[in-house]
């Protein structure tokens, strides 16, 4: 079904150029354009249209905080150069990296590919080499979100083609890898391909942590549905695979210290103490000197990942960081010290939230559809965590738009996300340039905006979900196009066959 026979706003955007398709148009597979290949060519089209917003930051000293007031900033970039990948080095064994290891190898690959151009030349070909690698992946999340939307709506795949925050964090991260995986993983599951999506759900988890979360929905369907072993063959295969990925480098990563402010090696590979130390030599963290007798403790290079969340303070975006601001600037932990209590209060905050999502897959009337529980699960894990950088909303997009395929609620939040990244920047211009940018009571308000038309958008798909002849996916009669060996199972809660549109 065409978006402009049901959406208003995509019915008035398409009044506006020209009018909708009429009865009588061919919109068949027959014809060249499918609407796979117009959001393709959206895709590439919203991504150069990303590269041209990042474009001045590859070619333009940062000083005079040059790239936060043109808005132009990207991880991409800055990480060349404080993971030293311009120096050559080998992403763990050479020096440690902030991400789980297949962002290392990506991180690696690009590096290699401009290796042979002039020094230069590097640092802005290195960014055009990854958003080259970035935009086939953001043709594989469209492909796939397409997919993932029947075969009655592919068109809803639009909204991430076209989507605001592909423009403006399509490239600031490596997310759009995870994301790839993440959406081809969900396609195996969609196909009843449970071994398959499992070992894809872990290499995306190897990626980006968040994908691993999206076993609490399936876990939870597949229970009311009776469909336990697909599920368990999927979670084996997803908790295995990163394992899998990860220990190898592990293995063959040294320790890592920060010594006057340069990461140096302070131990062997555990490989390489093994034979000295036995099971010692595992331990993600080893307590030694330096040359000048300083005590320092090493980190596994591929556990820095871990480690680094397990002792950052409450980042920028978060609303932990807004509670701390409330509390006149004063963390819940002492200044200097591990965020053990700020871990422990996000631990339980997000447990709830969880048990909530899964509480809901478990009683609503009818057995919901999986991406309206990928959606509420994400979400929740963003809402409570300490850190939300902003590329991360990217995330919620193809599992937003799969959820409620409606444009202006989507539209809006992203309208919010867009001052949340203005106000960032300028709030960051106010720290290093006193008088300049902007108070942080601006940026916190950004965000609160943010969370609120995300919360409106949760009570939306919960509201569908709680009354699913509400809901437009299944308005056709569809169950769940990507629910795989949910789609069309028996709904066991007892009360269930007397629901509103409840199959058979």
């Amino acid at each position: 079904m065409l978006p402009s026979a049901e959406d208003p706003v995509v019915a008035g955007t398409a009044a506006a150029l020209g009018g909708p398709p009429g009865r009588h148009s061919r919109l068949d597979g027959r014809r060249f354009w499918t609407p796979v290949r117009w959001l393709v060519l959206l895709t590439l089209l919203t991504s150069l249209l990303g590269w041209w917003q990042k474009s001045p930051c590859r070619v333009h000293a940062w000083e005079d905080q040059y790239q936060y007031t043109r808005g132009c900033y990207t991880d991409v970039f800055a990480l060349y150069f404080s993971e030293r990948l311009h120096e050559g080095r080998t992403p763990y064994v050479e020096h440690p990296v902030e991400y789980p290891v297949v962002i290392g190898g990506v991180m690696q690959l690009a590096a290699g590919a401009v290796s042979v151009l002039p020094a230069d030349q590097r640092p802005r070909h290195f960014y055009d080499v990854t958003w080259a690698l970035l935009t086939a992946c953001a043709l594989v999340v469209v492909v796939t979100t397409a997919r993932l939307a029947g075969p009655r709506r592919p068109w809803d795949a639009a909204l991430f083609a076209a989507a605001p925050l592909l423009v403006l964090h399509g490239s600031t991260n490596w997310d759009l890898v995870a994301m790839a995986l993440a959406g081809l993983g969900l396609v195996q599951w969609a196909r009843a391909r449970p071994l398959a999506a499992g070992v894809l759900l872990g290499a995306a988890t190897a990626t980006k942590l968040y994908p691993v979360l999206f076993l609490v929905p399936l876990v939870a369907l597949c229970l009311r549905a009776g469909r336990v072993r697909a599920v368990a063959v999927t979670a084996a295969a997803t908790v295995l695979t990163p394992v899998l990925l990860s220990v190898p480098v592990y293995l063959g990563s040294p320790s890592f210290a920060d010594v006057g402010g340069v990461q140096t090696v302070v131990a062997a590979s555990p490989l390489e103490r093994l034979g000295d130390e036995g099971l010692r030599a595992l331990s993600p963290e080893v307590e030694t000197t330096t040359t000048d007798g300083v005590p320092v403790v090493g980190v596994n290079a591929a556990y820095r990942f871990v480690h680094l969340n397990s002792t950052r303070p409450a980042d920028w975006d978060s609303l932990w960081y807004l509670l701390q601001q409330v509390r006149g600037g004063e963390a819940l932990d002492a200044p200097g010290g591990a965020p053990v209590r700020l871990n422990l209060a996000v631990a339980v905050v997000f447990l709830a939230a969880l048990a909530g999502v899964v509480r809901l897959a478990l009683r609503a009337p009818r057995r919901p559809r999986l991406a309206p529980l990928l959606f509420l699960t994400v979400l929740a894990f963003l809402m409570t965590n300490k850190v939300w950088s902003p590329q991360f909303s990217l995330w919620l997009v193809p599992l937003a738009l799969l959820a409620r395929p409606r444009w202006g609620p989507l539209l809006a939040w992203q309208a919010a996300e867009g001052l949340v990244l203005l106000t960032r920047f300028y709030f960051f211009v106010s720290g290093s340039a006193p008088g300049k940018g902007i108070d942080v009571a601006w940026f916190l308000s950004a965000v609160v905006l943010r969370d609120l038309a995300l919360l409106a958008l949760a009570v939306l798909v919960v509201r569908e979900v709680l009354h699913p002849e509400l809901d437009v996916v299944r308005a056709g009669g569809a169950d769940d196009p990507a629910g795989g060996v949910l789609d069309g199972a028996p709904d066991r809660r007892p009360s269930a066959a007397a629901a509103v549109g409840a199959p058979p």
